[in-house]
């Protein structure tokens, strides 16, 4: 949000700098047992009429709240060992230890077990809009498991706003565990499989569902914000953070940005329904392939222009396939995506990629779609008895009686032939390495094979791939291959020629050595053939020139000797001639 640009800081802002601030104050922090057990009630309970219903509920508006400076600006903002109030509670909190960070608060938690405190910095602070958003939302009751909504205000010891009080959390985050892939499933949660990542997915998506029910809106979604305890334990916080009614979302993702706002280079603070259901698709899609991004990064290209272009690397089949030029996955991920459902792969298509009929805006599915998708193939999996199916990341394609599978004669693993290499192109020449017994699958292709050679230019040892072994052994067989000199990073260095002044590729360059005036020399290729041919010259005029000029014994005539024949002379171990060439010539 424009408001708040000049006050973002790194989200990974780390919490022990927090924890400097005298560690000794929490040491002395008044020891209140029952406060520990004691829950504090809404402020709702306070705020609202008798004549308000008891379901609360938030209005979809479309233009942003006015946002003016504060009344009044606490001169001070309280730290760990530092006490807090709950206003309408009117109850003392002590801040203990730093739990969390991002760009506008800290969380901490406090002598009661059951509540964190956010205290948001000092910037912030300077204006109206978190004071008046936590007003708005603390006249509300929502009470949805696991949405930590904020209970209280938190002042300082003058009474002026600093935080708000809200439940305590508990468990991973969901970037640290389920997006972080394979390491993080496996240091989070190393006993799930698929059923419980369908679950899991299950939970968030009915937490959301009942969101929308009241009028709450991400905004744009923070993955970062959501803690997952267990697959029915999860926890969204930074509840503040998300767009309320004319309250604008306080997080950006580029992630989770619709393509056409991007697009646009739209400014617009608020969120439409409709893009908050690309945003839950993007959710959905991340959790059900666990941390995989929906668009493929094409060559030269970023994630915001893959977002823009849409490149979808998946397909489903028939008229479905893979955006143009995006790359086609060809490692686990692949595997992963032809286990999903067929319904849901549908529905992930047709919403990511760029001719899908979920694509354009008004077209989208609702999370009640997305709910109902996760719901019959968890449904599908548990009446399943295939292993691979359930497994969190399959080592092999479904088998559904149709595909034929063939062993990879490196890895040993069973995949069907389409997901094996059939061709390479050697010298621009299609062969088709299948019909003459390779079977290497897509993975085994690009893993490092036992075949390698030392770069003559930097020395180092390179390795094949499993393809390039492939591609040598019939290039050197039917294409007559030379041996490779060098690697790849030295074809790239350049360097500028002693001679022409060109930059030249650093393995061109030759080492000339002028053995007339002793000298040597680095240049490229051109100038090396010809300096070699200048020198070839220069050598055969030296040659043929005079080197000196002798008097003849016999008739005492001049004669030249050249300094080929002095070289020649010297070579067979004669001596100079001391009579001219016709008294030579009589003398014999």
């Amino acid at each position: 949000m424009a408001f708040f640009d000049s006050f973002r800081r790194k989200n990974e802002t780390a919490v022990k700098e927090i924890e400097k601030v005298s560690k000794s104050t929490t040491d002395y922090i008044p020891k209140a047992n029952y406060l520990e057990q004691a829950t504090f009630r809404p402020a709702a309970d306070w705020l609202r009429s008798n004549t308000q219903e008891e379901k609360p509920f938030f209005k979809w508006i479309t233009n942003p709240t006015p946002v003016g400076r504060a009344v009044k600006v606490p001169l001070h903002i309280p730290t760990v060992g530092e006490k807090v109030c709950a206003k309408y509670n009117n109850t003392i909190l002590y801040l203990k230890k730093a739990l969390m960070t991002d760009h506008i608060s800290v969380t901490y938690a406090t002598n009661n077990m059951n509540y964190f405190a956010k205290i948001y910095i000092s910037d912030v602070l300077q204006l109206d809009m978190l004071e008046n958003k936590a007003f708005r939302m603390l006249q509300e009751k929502v009470e949805i498991p696991g949405v930590c909504w904020p209970v209280d205000m938190l002042t300082d010891n003058n009474g002026y706003f600093v935080g708000i009080l809200v439940p305590a959390s508990k468990g991973v985050q969901l970037t640290r565990s389920v997006f972080n892939g394979a390491t993080g499933l496996s240091q989070s949660f190393p006993q799930w499989d698929k059923k419980d990542l369908c679950v899991l997915t299950m939970t968030i998506l009915d937490k959301i569902c009942k969101m929308h029910d009241l009028g709450l809106m991400f905004g744009c979604i923070n993955p970062a914000s959501i803690y997952i305890a267990s697959t029915n334990d999860v926890y969204f916080v930074d509840t503040d953070c998300w767009q309320i009614e004319g309250y604008p979302a306080l997080s950006r993702n580029q992630t989770f940005t619709p393509p056409e706002r991007l697009r646009d280079n739209s400014t617009q603070l608020l969120y439409s329904m409709d893009e908050e259901n690309y945003q839950i698709a993007v959710l959905t899609f991340m959790l059900m392939m666990p941390g995989k991004f929906p668009y493929a990064k094409r060559e030269n290209t970023d994630e915001r222009n893959s977002i823009i272009d849409m490149s979808f690397p998946f397909s489903v089949g028939g008229g479905m396939r893979r955006s143009k030029d995006a790359e086609r996955p060809s490692g686990i991920w692949r595997i992963v995506w032809d286990h999903l459902s067929y319904k849901m792969c549908d529905g992930f298509y047709n919403t990511f990629h760029s001719n899908g009929k979920y694509t354009r805006p008004g077209n989208r599915l609702m999370t009640t779609e997305w709910l109902k998708m996760t719901k019959e193939y968890a449904n599908a999996l548990m009446g399943s008895s295939r292993i691979d199916s359930r497994s969190m990341f399959p080592r092999t394609f479904r088998r559904d009686g149709k595909r034929v599978f063939v062993q990879c004669s490196i890895c040993g693993q069973e995949h069907p032939s389409f997901y094996f290499i059939h061709n390479i192109r050697v010298q621009q020449e299609k062969v088709d390495i299948w019909e003459r017994g390779y079977r290497i699958c897509l993975p085994c292709a690009g893993d490092q094979s036992d075949v390698s050679f030392k770069c003559e230019c930097c020395g180092r040892q390179f390795y094949y791939t499993n393809r390039t072994k492939v591609l040598h052994e019939i290039g050197k067989s039917e294409f007559d291959f030379k041996k490779q000199r060098w690697c790849k990073d030295c074809k790239k260095r350049t360097i500028r020629c002693g001679r022409c002044g060109q930059e030249v590729p650093i393995y061109q360059m030759r080492e000339f050595e002028d053995r007339l005036r002793n000298l040597k020399t680095s240049v490229c290729g051109r100038c090396f053939k010809e300096l070699i041919e200048k020198a070839k010259e220069e050598r055969e005029s030296w040659k043929n020139s005079v080197a000196q000029w002798v008097s003849c014994r016999n008739c005492g005539r001049s004669f030249s000797i050249t300094n080929g024949e002095i070289e020649y002379l010297r070579k067979k171990g004669y001596n100079l001639p001391t009579r001219c060439p016709n008294c030579r010539k009589k003398r014999y």
